[in-house]
């Protein structure tokens, strides 16, 4: 028994050219501008190679261990709150790190992190660490 609906797509003796649609010139620009704007948004487009290679690093030691918790032992970051940061003046808070994703939300230290607040996975864009 021939299944002729599948026949129809497996027939290749067609004398007619494939219509393709043409390509609209603005559909690459809205895409580079996409691109642009994702790479701005994103805080990853601003770190050094070393920066980047701490980041894939800590993103799989908590894919395989789980997040840190905010302790000075060793699982623990070594969180210090907003009150207790001595660098902040420099730059170096939570709210800098390519970690922290507002709402008191680290993506890999447990538990409310002030955007004030700083602990020793830092990573943070050079750009916004004044001297």
């Amino acid at each position: 028994m021939n299944n002729y609906w599948l026949s129809e797509f497996d027939h290749q003796d067609n004398d007619e050219p494939d219509m393709e649609m043409p390509e609209d010139p603005h559909d690459d620009e809205e895409e580079e501008e996409e691109e642009e704007e994702e790479e701005e948004n994103d805080p990853k487009s601003r770190l050094n190679k070393r920066q980047l290679m701490m980041y894939d690093y800590y993103e799989e030691v908590v894919g395989e261990f789980g997040m840190f918790d905010q302790s000075s032992k060793a699982n623990g970051a070594h969180y210090a709150p907003a009150s207790d940061n001595p660098f902040k003046e420099k730059g170096l808070i939570c709210g800098n790190c390519v970690y922290f994703h507002g709402g008191q939300q680290c993506e890999i230290v447990k538990g409310r992190i002030e955007s004030d607040a700083i602990c020793k996975l830092w990573i943070i864009p050079e750009d916004l660490i004044k001297e």
